[in-house]
């Protein structure tokens, strides 16, 4: 079980993994951190546990959070994927 102030150092640290290991956490509170921590990070691996846990987790705030950072999430990942396309010269 994984306490708020360990959601924190773990988004502090960008420790993804364990940020998504912390969305089974019994405390509701704690999944919902670690969800918009995951958010905020935004790596393509938080993509489907952060998708699932928004249609799944018991919790309607949890779910809530979850939908928040996946939109962050693939938000962010359609700016990288729009930034490399613009960087691809055109062929002839």
């Amino acid at each position: 079980m994984a306490t708020i102030d360990e959601v924190d150092t773990m988004r502090d640290a960008r420790d993804v993994g364990g940020l998504i290991q912390a969305l089974q956490d019994p405390d509701e509170y704690v999944r919902a951190q670690a969800a918009l921590s995951l958010g905020t990070i935004a790596d393509p691996k938080a993509r489907e546990p952060l998708d699932r846990m928004r249609r799944e987790d018991p919790s309607a705030s949890v779910r809530e959070a979850a939908a928040t950072a996946y939109r962050w999430v693939v938000g962010r990942l359609q700016e990288v994927e729009a930034t490399r396309e613009s960087r691809i010269p055109p062929t002839r």
